[in-house]
């Protein structure tokens, strides 16, 4: 009996033993995935990339809603941009950071409206989806052709329409009498948007449910200057408005 104990105190003392090493490695095993978890992490996201990335985003954002709300006046535009500015300049030094903001309304100023590329410069990508799924909208523009042919091109499964502008020439046109005769969802597309310039807006909503409103008037510019201990950053970036 006394054999038989010695050996059941053994086997204890050893299975004790093993779960003992397991939870070493299992300790071991999780903290390395931990760190190297945290490495890739680290690699992955750059502090300064993200902040000027987020600052050039809501920038654009304040522009687009100042103009929305300046009630066609630059004077209260820059009244909101001018306390934005102030808000994101107390914010950011908080964290030890510089900004500052400023912007050219001069294409607001002297009424020169955006192409209809997809940025709205005259270097954006001239072919270009506005919006898909649309179950039914109203489109108004205002186009001056300066060279070519510019196209409101309106898709869907079945059904191809083409509304063409040839140069030069300088129309507004309101195509709900269009718009109702299509009775399936379908694309707006704008071709060769390098061709003219002009201000548009559609509104409408989409199969799923969502109203909308897409238009565009002016290209606003903003330049951010970003500045820590570590590094400089100045960016002037293009803004759509009202977009």
């Amino acid at each position: 009996m006394g054999i038989i104990e010695n050996r059941d105190a053994q086997f204890m003392l050893l299975a004790g033993f093993i779960i003992a090493i397991g939870l070493v490695i299992t300790a071991v095993m999780l903290n390395n995935i931990i760190f190297v978890g945290n490495m890739a992490s680290g690699a992955g996201t750059d502090p300064a990339k993200y902040n000027i990335v987020n600052l050039m985003q809501i920038t654009a954002d304040e522009m687009k809603s100042a103009y929305r709300n300046a009630g066609g006046t630059e004077e209260n535009f820059s009244k909101q941009m001018q306390h934005f500015k102030g808000n994101l300049s107390k914010i950011y030094s908080l964290h030890g950071e510089a900004v500052n903001v400023s912007w050219n309304a001069s294409n607001w100023d002297n009424n020169l409206y955006a192409n209809f590329t997809e940025d709205g410069t005259t270097n954006g990508a001239p072919n270009w989806i506005l919006i898909e799924n649309v179950n039914n909208s109203n489109i108004t523009v205002n186009i001056t052709v300066t060279t070519g042919t510019f196209s409101i091109n309106i898709t869907n499964t079945t059904h191809h329409w083409q509304i063409d502008f040839i140069d030069p020439v300088n129309q507004i046109i309101n195509n709900s009498q269009i718009m109702a005769n299509i009775t399936s969802p379908y694309t707006i597309s704008f071709i060769n948007g390098t061709n003219a310039s002009g201000n548009y807006s559609i509104a409408g909503n989409t199969t799923y449910g969502r109203n909308f409103i897409h238009a565009r008037d002016y290209i606003l510019y903003a330049t951010i200057t970003f500045s820590t201990s570590r590094m400089h950053a100045n960016i002037t970036i293009p803004v759509s408005v009202p977009r």
